[in-house]
């Protein structure tokens, strides 16, 4: 006799039950709190309008990830992506309907635990409910279905908060965050509305003035502004970014100064800038993109920052030699956990400033990305000793800084003894022909001798075709391999 999981018996009980949606309807409200997010990610992919309507009145949890939902699943039988959207609208619509249900009623049951509607794409919610069986029926999952822990404590207070990414662009506007707008704006006192990630990119700043006031910039976690910005536009910008007491992550990107500005004018510009910057007691990480006016001005900015950071990303911009030597020097350097430069000329430049901080940092960084920076081998062995002291690095990109054999066999000798190095990235040493067919097999060999020689305790991964940039979100250091790279 065929046995099945009990993952394959919890599916077919799932759509046996919502079958019939009629029936379902009666059915879910009496379902145990385990199977509230299994039915309803079911429901929501069958695009039952009804059965959800009726879920959001009983559902067991404080918060209802929705909009993680919307982001991993795809309702069936759509083609395009209208059709996607008009349905994702309907069943937007048959949220927001049981989420008035709730808060019409004048008396407020103790089964009724629903107090934040999340519209981010936090998908750790629903992933530990379904997609990955093994995961889904592991007994960490299902301790965590039966304490229900969750961030958001419970109240007594008859108010829904709705949780929201926002994208201020004059250009495109999202129809389904335009209605959950109007709807949260028409339930005046009763829904109040939190933005924990803001992103600007709207080529003009003051087009967009009326969408910014509306924002709680005090929720406000994650900032990222930019994309055809002049110093001007960040300037305008800075006045809310002072507002936002809370933010944890700043991304400027792609900040250009028009070529009309005075030296003097564009110091006062900065200056208006990083002033602001004093109010950001919470802020750990920032990540700079093409930003023009850090040239001599870097150690003005991580000054002015209030408290250490715990991440430091500078790419695609121009350092100068005071820049590099006062790196070290700052406070705001001295407990980094993560530190990327790319795309960064560093040729000409002392290694004295690097080793310093590496020095600082060996008790805490954790990745480590130095990327087209045209690093030397003078450079990089001035500054082995310091970084084979990092004790605590687990991942570390040298991609786009070609060395010899010899280098990077000494290198290796170093790195060999960092026991939580997992993840290792580099180009092929200069005597290591690279063929222009893009034949990877022909550099294989060499580089597996080299490695044998070596007697090195983990596999590498080589990049053969480096462009500018390597392959990792801005928001994810930790670099990832590119369809070039080998491993070896």
């Amino acid at each position: 006799m065929s046995t099945q999981s009990p993952c394959a018996l919890l599916e077919l009980s799932i759509e046996s039950l919502l079958r019939d949606e009629a029936l379902a309807k009666d059915a879910v409200e009496d379902l145990p709190r385990e199977l509230f997010p299994p039915v309803f990610m079911e429901a929501f992919t069958k695009g039952l309008i009804e059965v959800l309507k009726v879920m959001v009145l009983s559902w067991p949890f404080p918060s209802l990830p929705l909009g993680a939902l919307m982001t991993m699943s795809k309702p069936g039988t759509v083609d395009t992506h209208k059709d996607a959207m008009r349905v994702q609208k309907r069943i937007l619509k048959a949220v927001l309907y049981g989420l008035d249900v709730l808060l019409s009623q004048k008396v407020y049951s103790r089964r009724l635990k629903l107090q934040v509607l999340d519209m981010q794409d936090k998908q750790n919610f629903w992933r530990t409910w379904a997609g990955n069986q093994v995961e889904a029926c592991s007994s960490e999952a299902m301790e965590m279905r039966k304490t229900g822990k969750s961030g958001t404590r419970e109240t007594n207070q008859k108010t829904l908060k709705v949780i929201l990414d926002l994208w201020i662009n004059q250009d495109v506007v999202c129809p389904l965050t335009s209605y959950l707008l109007k709807w949260v704006h028409d339930r005046g006192d009763l829904v109040q509305l939190e933005y924990k990630r803001l992103y600007v990119t709207s080529m003009c700043i003051h087009c967009v003035t009326d969408q910014l006031q509306m924002v709680n910039f005090e929720s406000v976690l994650e900032v990222e502004v930019g994309y055809c910005w002049t110093l001007f536009d960040l300037a305008d910008f800075a006045t809310y970014l002072r507002q936002m007491r809370n933010l944890y992550k700043l991304t400027l990107s792609d900040i250009s100064e028009p070529a009309f500005t005075s030296r003097v004018r564009r110091d006062q510009l900065i200056t208006q800038i990083t002033s602001q910057f004093l109010k950001l007691h919470c802020l750990q990480e920032i990540y700079m993109v093409s930003v023009s006016f850090l040239k001599d001005h870097l150690d003005q900015v991580l000054r002015c920052l209030p408290t250490p950071l715990e991440t430091l990303s500078v790419t695609h911009s121009q350092l100068s030699h005071s820049d590099w030597n006062q790196l070290p020097c700052s406070e705001q350097t001295r407990q980094l956990k993560h530190f990327e430069l790319c795309c960064i000329s560093l040729t000409n430049f002392s290694p004295e400033p690097l080793q310093i901080l590496l020095d600082n940092v060996a008790a805490t960084l954790t990745t480590l990305h130095l990327e087209n920076c045209g690093i030397t081998d003078a450079q990089v062995c001035a500054f082995l000793p310091s970084l084979s002291c990092c004790s605590q690095l687990t991942a570390l990109c040298f991609v786009g800084n070609f060395m010899s054999v010899g280098t990077m066999k000494n290198l290796l000798s170093h790195t060999a003894r960092m026991s939580n190095l997992t993840l290792e990235l580099y180009s092929p040493p200069q005597e290591v022909h690279v063929p222009r067919n893009g034949d990877l097999q022909q550099i294989q060999e060499p580089l597996r001798r080299m490695m044998r020689t070596l007697n090195y305790p983990r596999t590498v991964w080589f990049c053969v075709h480096q462009e500018s940039g390597h392959n990792h979100p801005v928001y994810n250091l930790r670099p990832s391999p590119c369809p070039t790279c080998i491993l070896i």
